[in-house]
């Protein structure tokens, strides 16, 4: 069960990359990045609002700087530069670009001097980190010094960073990932929908009800509903760190589903970089050297994909605080007997 549901979420996310290009791609519809943004979030929007207006009456004042990191990590913004980077880009580029490299900005965020809760990565997450900068190199590389165009490969890493951001504001922001999927999908609607309406230019007139259809059912049932649920029942039934690892699936399902929908063959860099960011992914979520032992994991729940992160805590202030917790429960009970 718990394999299942982790193969069903990376499914749903590697396959959002494949639906979005079909619906963006201009030999292929009328629809915009706007158009996917606002079909991708007023179905979730609607029908989680009532968990939505409760995790949001919860939040004090000074959770709503978060609540707008999320938003822009997760909402309108990251939509609207993936679908417009899927506008040019292939598939599989997106696949190694965009969930393939989340991982390396959270731990670059992470390793910032001065930064709560920085971790140490173990040999082999640094080793992950290091083959997903190469993956990048080898894909989008070209782009930047080779004089091809540079425009899709910048925003889908743009993207990137928008869900890492996404997650490291999730971090300290104690949801449930339906409730953070809530509060992104409401707030991306109240703030997005009035500039779709009267500034951009609305595509959905442009297309038939299935194209419609086909987007609402897989950006906001699927991805933005069912995915986030099939992965915490994957975190329940085999433990956050081997769960994570299905995260590394998202580029190769996005690759497939691209082939499947689209005909699109990642040309050999593109191939050879995919299995690269796969494999970085993998090693990137592994479980911690025996030398530190994990405190409990927050696990944040991104729009492409759901991430758990583990804080490491030292083996001599592990030591002391148990030492401490047994001091404090002794006293507690010699106060209860006198």
């Amino acid at each position: 069960m718990g394999v299942a549901a982790g193969l069903m979420a990376a499914s749903i996310w590697g396959g959002a990359l494949a639906v979005t290009r079909l619906g963006v791609a201009e030999t292929e519809s009328g629809l915009g990045p706007h158009d996917i943004a606002l079909l991708r979030f007023i179905g979730p929007a609607a029908l989680l609002l009532p968990l939505g207006w409760r995790a949001a009456r919860r939040l004090s004042q000074g959770q709503w700087l978060g609540l707008l990191a999320l938003i822009a990590g997760g909402g309108a913004p990251f939509v609207l530069l993936a679908g417009a980077g899927l506008r040019e880009a292939s598939v599989a580029d997106a696949g190694v670009l965009l969930p393939g490299t989340v991982p390396l900005w959270v731990a670059a965020a992470s390793a910032l001097p001065g930064r709560r809760g920085a971790a140490r990565l173990s040999l082999a997450q640094m080793g992950g980190l290091a083959l997903i900068a190469l993956a990048v190199a080898l894909v989008a590389g070209p782009a930047f010094v080779g004089g091809m165009s540079w425009r899709a490969p910048a925003l889908l890493i743009a993207a990137s960073w928008l869900s890492a951001l996404y997650t490291l504001a999730l971090r300290g922001a104690g949801l449930m990932p339906l409730e953070a999927a809530a509060l992104v999908s409401l707030g991306s609607v109240l703030c997005f929908a009035p500039a779709y309406l009267l500034v951009l230019e609305p595509g959905l007139h442009l297309v038939g009800w299935q194209e419609i259809g086909l987007q609402a059912m897989w950006q906001g049932g699927l991805s933005g509903t069912l995915a986030p649920v099939a992965f915490a029942a994957a975190v329940a039934r085999l433990g956050a760190a081997r769960a994570s690892a299905f995260g590394a699936l998202s580029p190769v399902a996005a690759a497939l589903f691209g082939l499947l929908l689209l005909g699109e063959v990642p040309e050999t860099d593109v191939a050879l970089g995919l299995a690269m960011a796969t494999l970085g992914v993998l090693l990137a979520a592994s479980a911690p050297s025996r030398a530190w032992t994990t405190a409990p994991c927050h696990q944040d729940a991104g729009v492409l994909g759901t991430r758990s992160v583990h804080v490491r805590e030292h083996p001599a202030r592990l030591a002391f605080r148990r030492v401490n917790g047994g001091l404090a429960g002794a006293r507690r009970k010699t106060t209860a007997t006198s």
